[in-house]
């Protein structure tokens, strides 16, 4: 996959006003207006998406927002691990490693977690693998790299440099200051009321690139088994609150917007505030964000439920997502299909309930096009057996067909102790299941 212009998007820069320039900085080589993928598309490895600049030296090369963050950093030596795999920085000041692959005994990436990659993240979560690549020499020199490149780039001397890129080098030096990009990640935390804990499994499809906007505070069941709960009881935005946090995050993503067409309307069980709310927030980032008219195609919206709000949605509910100018994706977190594994979990519902919901998952995306309903359940070696073969029962059992549209997520629990048997669980379970199954990693923004 070529991160560069085809000559049809090249002639379009051109006439947006968007001429690629170059030109050389002692050893680096500083690219402006490059631009990656267009539309978001499934490949090997990440895709970089939209317009970036790039400066590389001989070991490696960094990307950067329009505004100038760095954003993607990758070896381009025989020494770095693969030619896939690349270290990327999220809007919440994380770095993620994407792995190109690991044990081949354990099957392919893609069906562990329906990408050709995996994400290692560099925080405490729920990873089926002990892998942390931030230890590999051969990684870690990267982030030296990156501070020697800086350093480089503070004291340079810009004469003779070409407006545009000197621009460029400037927003690098001012906006990756370690104090700055910690400034940045707390504004966007503060403008829509905290860190998002978790981002749902489907913003897989977007490679999590999502701008998020709070319309609900809290859960229903605030589950005790659950790492992620706010702890808040669960009460909804006011419209006031949300045209404020929209306003503000048109302000905090600015030019970057070009390269962003996906909203997580969360947090933790948006479904629940209401079809009205939902449709308001969407609606007004539609206008608001530009996605009238984005290069990158019709925008996606991301939305956490739960068993009960998804059960009482009627199809006023759903015919009015479908027809919203968006893909919609609903998240579902059932857990279990297993009483006791319910109760020991501290979630308030039955299984009756939860096989309801799966079923009603299934006939939401028979009926609209727009609308993608998909479940998460738990994966672990504290839970019984029973708690497994119950859900292999139900998942087996499903109408043939099922499987045309949705996914099941299974959420390894946080255990440190015996990971390496997760994994062969999830494959047990995976080839019995109707539905498409993969790995649910949490990963926050």
């Amino acid at each position: 996959m070529d991160d560069r212009l085809d000559q049809n998007e090249w002639e379009e820069s051109l006439d947006e006003g968007l001429d690629m320039q170059s030109c050389c900085l002692g050893n680096l080589v500083i690219i402006t207006n490059t631009r990656g993928a267009v539309r978001t598309a499934k490949g090997a490895y990440p895709a970089r998406y939209g317009l970036y600049g790039e400066i590389r030296d001989r070991e490696f090369t960094f990307h950067f927002n329009p505004t100038g963050e760095i954003r993607y950093t990758r070896g381009l030596s025989s020494s770095w691990p693969h030619p896939w795999e690349w270290l990327k920085r999220t809007w919440g000041n994380d770095w993620i490693y994407y792995s190109a692959g690991v044990d081949k005994s354990q099957g392919r990436i893609s069906e562990w977690v329906g990408e050709s990659y995996l994400p290692c993240l560099s925080y405490e979560s729920n990873a089926i693998r002990n892998l942390n690549p931030y230890t590999d020499p051969k990684i870690a020199v990267a982030f030296s790299a990156w501070s020697q490149v800086y350093g480089t780039l503070c004291t340079a001397s810009l004469e003779g440099i070409p407006q545009e890129i000197r621009d460029f080098i400037i927003r690098v030096i001012q906006k990756n200051d370690d104090n700055a990009l910690i400034a940045q990640a707390e504004r966007l935390h503060n403008i829509i009321g905290g860190r998002v804990s978790v981002l749902p499994p489907d913003t897989r499809h977007v490679d999590y690139e999502v701008i998020p906007i709070t319309i609900q505070d809290g859960c229903l069941y605030r589950c005790s088994f659950c790492s992620v709960k706010s702890g808040l009881t669960f009460k909804g935005r006011s419209r006031d609150n949300i045209s404020a946090q929209i306003k503000n995050l048109k302000e905090f993503y600015t030019s970057n917007l070009q390269n962003l067409n996906a909203i997580f309307i969360g947090n933790h069980d948006g479904l629940a505030a209401g079809i009205d709310s939902i449709s308001y927030t969407a609606s007004q980032a539609y206008r608001d964000f530009g996605f009238d008219n984005h290069p990158g195609g019709k925008p996606s919206l991301f939305l956490f439920g739960s068993a009960g709000s998804f059960l009482n949605a009627n199809d006023n509910l759903f015919e009015t997502l479908n027809n919203l100018p968006y893909k919609s994706y609903i998240n579902l977190g059932l857990e279990a299909f297993h009483g006791p594994t319910l109760k020991q979990i501290g979630k308030p519902i039955t299984p009756t309930m939860v096989q309801d919901a799966l079923f009603k998952m299934i006939q939401v995306n028979e009926t609209w096009a727009n609308v993608d309903v998909t479940a998460n359940f738990l994966l672990g070696t504290s839970l019984s057996d029973d708690h497994h073969h119950a859900l292999i029962d139900l998942l087996s059992h499903l109408p043939k067909g099922s499987g045309n549209r949705g996914c099941v997520y299974l959420s390894p629990l946080i255990e440190t102790q015996h990971r390496e048997k997760v994994l062969p669980m999830f494959h047990e379970i995976r080839k019995q299941s109707v539905l498409p199954t993969y790995i649910y990693l949490i990963q926050r923004l």
